[in-house]
């Protein structure tokens, strides 16, 4: 613990001087390009000397704390060479050439704290390292030597008395060992050996390894490219507080029953075993013996991340520790199973599973194991249970989703989820931040319910275009931050008449709604969300503000940056000088939208002149005159004046000539809609149907073969003599293939797109004409498009064909179906036996020809 507080008062010290002056400049006592800061409290220099190319130290004078000389080209630290700097604190000296330490290089340097060697090339003179070099470092706490291809050497750093914080580089061919020299360091707490960072390669750990630094706390193995570690191997570490023993990938999941064994008797508080699991290896579980032993800690973190898990063996998460609050798994492929109900009895409070199923390249220089390991996957039995849950309109079946008590915060972001969110029925929770962005949960069908705690929701990035009016339920009801953002629910929520979708979310403070395509929202959009304080709107399609926001007496901020808003109406001004007026903080962002400034905007125009409201980004804004120049919203006092004065004139003209226009254009359109209303219906779905890259087409040719021999098109309440004689008679007797709406629709493609597809497809038509037929709308639309296909995609060749099974007189048929019976072919069923015999050669005989 005293570390730990030690670490941050080092910390603390050095943002101190870092940022009590941040002006740099060149250091005038220098000959070389160095920058220079200066403490204000201190009166001494932080001076950085990188990348300057410098192969040799300058002579510097004792008015300097921190050094850097980083990636430069020296390499002799002479003797004395930082003689008089008996105030430096920090002195980084990486990444030059250094092959050689004279006796009294560091000498003087009695108050340094920080050292950084990390590669150079000091393997040759560590010996003199170790005895003589740094024996004036008596205050030294940290020391970096990582890159200095040592070998398998390890330095002897005994008279470090206070070295607390060690970086090194670590190899042997065989089992690796701390070196015995390491057992005077009494002070040494934190010892990093990461590959990641230095030079790490170690075939396997025993009970030898740590045996002479049982003071440890902090102990990084990383990247260590390790094959084995025995059980043993940390039981001696009683000390230690984290352990990362991450980027082995030879490990695999079996090393943790070894490690974990020898963990219960120590003082872990943070476990890291990220990757030990190869990126292209099979699937992996996590099994009860690899961390049974985790129940007898103190653990509070822990880290799998990137070790293709999918499944857990159940009951292995019970003997989790009760202290533990966070875990990431992030990176993995979790699958459902019934190790999900075990999470309901571990006091888990932050759980992140983000990035599932994200994309991976292969390393570039992977780890060569002497064997595989294929984890097999266990039958298991999923078990799920249905709750009937009742709102005041509807009764919904809920699954339910076991969620630990404590848990308050989840990240299940970037998972690549690609489902619809149905309703589901969290267990008991104390859930308040919730993460689901970045997925693919296209449709929000809800209602979810049991999130009486949730403040924090974000489900932004989703590709979602639909959400339904019950989705959010009651139990939302403490929600204060909704994020929604980059969706496409510009498809849905126009037509939210009511403000049904966020009507439970009464203490909503934030919603961010940008870039999803959004028109407009109807009036009553937010009409309980009395206590909102911000909402972004930006990066949409908005042309105007409809919706009312006069009732948000709370509202700090509206976002309406980068839409299409040209001017704002009278009601909306007034709504916005009503806010402003309540609020004095409020803030509106309408930059990047098309202003016009013209008579018929000039209302608009007065307010950007005269409005208290402040306008965020107001400078950038520019308007339209009706000359088409853009003026800057900064200058639109100068002509406002002469923009009245113009319109004053100008308005009755311009409002009869308008209205007028609009008339005649409006009865030219509804005239020319109506007259060519099948015609445009028709070409709209052939279109639609052409670029369906499932259907597959007829082309308009001589040679043409098509899919049917017939569509039929018929009343529901005539299917009996469809499908017990028509069908009898003309596919099972005579070889016709018929289409008909109940048997070859495609599922999934609307009503419409069938039926257009299906004449199209057919070599007729065949309209069983009724009293049911005429009453019936999508009989009549099955008969104008295939009409509409007789006159514009075969060249009006006759493809109706009208079988009357009801005697109808001519008074019933409307006009443009008495003029087909008039002429074209049409035959009526009879009533006898010899008339059934014609009447069916007929039919065939006009099929077939």
């Amino acid at each position: 613990m005293k570390f730990v507080v030690l670490q941050l008062f080092l910390c603390r010290f050095v943002y101190n001087v870092m940022s009590s002056d941040k002006s740099h400049h060149r250091c005038n006592f220098l000959k070389e390009s160095c920058i220079c800061r200066k403490d204000q409290v201190t009166l001494l220099f932080a001076v950085d000397c990188s990348r300057l190319r410098i192969k040799e130290i300058p002579k510097l004078p004792n008015i300097i704390e921190e050094l850097s000389f980083m990636e430069n080209k020296i390499q002799v630290i002479p003797d004395q060479a930082f003689y008089n700097l008996t105030n430096l604190l920090k002195l980084d000296l990486s990444n030059n050439e250094i092959y050689e330490l004279k006796n009294l290089s560091f000498k003087g340097l009695t108050n340094l704290r920080s050292l950084n060697l990390q590669n150079n090339r000091l393997d040759a003179s560590m010996a003199n390292l170790n005895i003589h070099v740094l024996k004036p470092l008596e205050n030294l706490i940290s020391l970096n030597i990582k890159q200095n291809l040592f070998g398998n050497f390890q330095p002897n750093l005994t008279l470090l008395v206070s070295l607390r914080s060690l970086g090194m580089d670590f190899n042997s061919n065989d089992t690796g060992k701390i070196s015995e020299s390491f057992y005077s360091m009494k002070t040494l707490r934190e010892l990093d050996l990461s590959g990641l960072t230095g030079n790490c390669s170690v075939r396997s750990l025993t009970n030898e390894s740590f045996k002479y630094i049982p003071q440890i706390e902090h102990l990084s193995l990383s990247g260590c490219r390790i094959k084995h570690i025995n059980k043993g191997t940390f039981q001696q570490l009683k000390n230690i507080s984290t352990l990362n023993i991450s980027n082995n990938t030879c490990l695999k999941f079996e090393v943790l029953e070894n490690v974990t064994y020898d963990l219960q008797f120590s003082a872990i508080k943070v476990l890291k075993f990220n990757k030990i699991h190869k990126v292209f290896d099979m699937n992996t579980m996590l099994r009860t013996s690899q961390i049974k032993y985790l129940t007898n800690t103190s653990i509070k973190e822990m880290h799998g991340d990137s070790n293709r898990l999918q499944q857990i063996e159940i009951g292995a998460l019970l003997f989790l520790p009760k202290t533990l609050d966070y875990v990431s798994a992030r990176d993995n492929q979790f699958s459902y199973g019934p190790y999900l109900w075990d999470m309901l009895r571990i006091s888990l409070k932050m759980f992140n599973i983000s990035h599932m199923f994200t994309f991976h390249r292969e390393d570039e220089h992977p780890e060569k194991c002497s064997y595989d390991i294929v984890c097999k996957k266990e039958p298991a039995t999923e078990s799920k249970m249905k709750y009937s849950m009742e709102n005041s309109d509807q009764t919904f079946q809920a699954t339910p989703l076991p969620i630990p008590h404590q848990l308050t915060s989840l990240n299940y972001s970037s998972c690549h989820l690609h489902y619809s969110i149905l309703a589901y029925n969290l267990t008991k929770n104390n859930l308040r931040n919730v993460d689901l962005s970045n997925n693919l949960l296209t449709s929000w069908i809800g209602p979810i319910y049991n999130v009486k705690n949730l403040k924090y929701l974000d489900l932004s990035s989703n590709f979602c275009s639909n959400v339904s009016n019950f989705f959010f339920s009651k139990d939302f009801g403490r929600l204060e931050e909704l994020y929604l953002q980059n969706n496409i629910l510009g498809y849905s929520l126009p037509y939210d008449n009511k403000g049904n979708i966020l009507q439970n979310l009464t203490h909503l403070k934030t919603i961010n709604l940008s870039q999803n395509k959004i028109q407009r929202l109807s009036k009553d959009f937010f009409k309980f969300q009395l206590k909102i304080e911000r909402i972004d709107l930006s990066e949409n399609t908005f042309e105007s503000i409809d919706f009312d926001i006069g009732h948000l007496k709370c509202l700090k901020y509206l976002n309406l940056k980068n839409n299409r808003i040209s001017y704002l109406s009278a009601s909306a001004i007034l709504q916005l000088v009503y806010i402003g007026n309540l609020n004095h903080n409020f803030k509106i962002d309408l930059s990047q939208n098309d202003f016009l400034c013209t008579c018929e905007t000039i209302n608009f125009v007065q307010w950007l002149v005269s409005t208290t409201v402040k306008l965020i980004g107001k400078k950038s804004y520019t308007c339209q005159l009706s000359d088409l120049t853009l003026v800057p919203i900064e200058n639109i006092d100068e002509f406002y004046d002469t923009l009245s004065k113009d319109c004053l004139s100008k308005i009755p003209i311009i409002v009869a000539l308008v209205a007028s226009v609009s008339s005649v254009l409006i009865i030219i359109c509804s005239g020319l809609i109506y007259r060519y209303r099948w015609k445009l219906r028709y070409a709209y779905y052939m279109i639609k149907i052409r670029s369906h890259k499932k259907m597959v087409l007829v082309e308009n040719d001589d040679d043409k073969s098509y899919m049917y021999g017939a569509f039929v098109s018929y009343a529901d309440e005539d299917g009996t003599f469809v499908h017990k004689q028509l069908l009898t008679k003309l596919e099972k007797e005579h070889g016709i293939l018929l289409c008909l709406h109940k048997r070859n629709f495609l599922p999934g493609n609307d009503i419409a797109t069938n039926i257009t597809s299906a004449i199209h497809n057919s070599r007729k038509t065949i309209i069983i004409m009724s009293r049911n037929f005429l009453k019936s709308y999508w009989c009549m639309f099955e008969y104008n498009m295939a009409r509409m296909e007789s006159i514009y995609e075969r060249s009006h060749e006759n493809v109706l064909f009208l079988i009357f099974i009801d005697q109808m007189k001519s008074k019933e048929l409307p006009l443009h179906i008495l003029e087909l019976v008039q002429s074209q072919s049409y035959i009526e069923y009879p009533n006898d036996e010899y008339g059934d015999t014609v009447f069916w050669d007929q039919i065939t005989q006009v099929l077939s020809s």
